[in-house]
């Protein structure tokens, strides 16, 4: 391992990971963690600076990775937990940390872009902005700053498929320092379903019920009014007042889905 980095990425990654793009620039800002669920022992070992194989869904071996190496974390300013299947190279994720930090996100994610598979179109990247303050982020690509990886690591065993803590996470934050980071925005290049939900018996709605269970004082459920996308304000490559961010975003908004319902998914043009 090169000398200390400021940055961490955890990810559990199968034989078509896309992990390799990530590392493959000069002077990455950030160490990899691989835990690796694929059949061919040892593949990814020396891509990573940190490494173990172990089969099962993502946000259970990540819960038993924290559990098992408490004083790892303590090394980082932040920790990005994204699926494998994203598509950014290793400028561009060193610039979403150093964005995600220099604007004190405690929570963030980068923004998809158009021709990504979407289950939110809300995240898809805007143009001309940098980034927006939001009330949610999405289970595939969450940063966290240390203290707020901190503040909420005990959710994460809390559902199998991850599902539910999307809408968690931001009620615990008091929906405070939230946001995507569009200007460095990353391909999803597989619809729902990968290899962790066909390795591991997983229901979404059922695991939003289970988290849902568990917070009885809270109303998660993604239908209640409160917990519908919302962008609070937009960082603009122009600078506007703080007023026209809002109603800027709001019109982009609505752009934006236009634009992605026109454009063909990755791999399927």
């Amino acid at each position: 391992m090169e000398g200390r980095r400021q940055f961490l990425v955890i990810c559990r990654v199968g034989d078509k990971s896309l992990h390799p793009e990530w590392i493959a620039g000069p002077q990455r800002n950030f160490d990899l963690y691989i835990s690796y669920f694929g059949d061919s022992p040892g593949r990814y070992r020396t891509d990573s600076d940190y490494y173990e194989e172990v089969k099962g869904p993502k946000w259970p071996i990540i819960n038993r990775i924290i559990e098992e190496n408490p004083n790892l974390f303590q090394r980082y300013d932040a920790i990005w937990l994204p699926d494998d299947d994203l598509a950014m190279g290793t400028s561009q994720i060193n610039r979403m940390f150093n964005l995600f930090a220099g604007l004190g996100f405690d929570l963030a994610q980068p923004a998809l872009t158009v021709d990504s598979h979407v289950i939110y179109k809300e995240l898809i990247a805007q143009p001309d902005v940098i980034a927006r303050y939001t009330n949610f982020v999405e289970i595939m690509a969450p940063i966290f700053s240390r203290k707020c990886f901190d503040q909420l690591k005990d959710t994460f065993g809390q559902s199998t498929s991850g599902w539910g803590l999307d809408h968690l996470w931001p009620v615990l934050l008091s929906y405070q320092n939230i946001g995507v980071i569009d200007c460095t925005p990353v391909i999803h290049t597989r619809p729902l379903g990968g290899e962790l939900y066909k390795n591991n018996a997983m229901s979404p709605r059922d695991d939003i019920l289970t988290v849902a269970a568990q917070y009885p004082d809270l109303n998660i459920l993604p239908e209640h009014e409160p917990n519908k996308f919302r962008v609070y304000s937009a960082i603009k490559i122009k600078l506007r007042a703080p007023y026209w961010a809002r109603v800027v975003a709001r019109i982009q908004k609505k752009l934006n889905k236009r634009r992605y319902e026109r454009t063909p998914r990755y791999g399927a043009r």
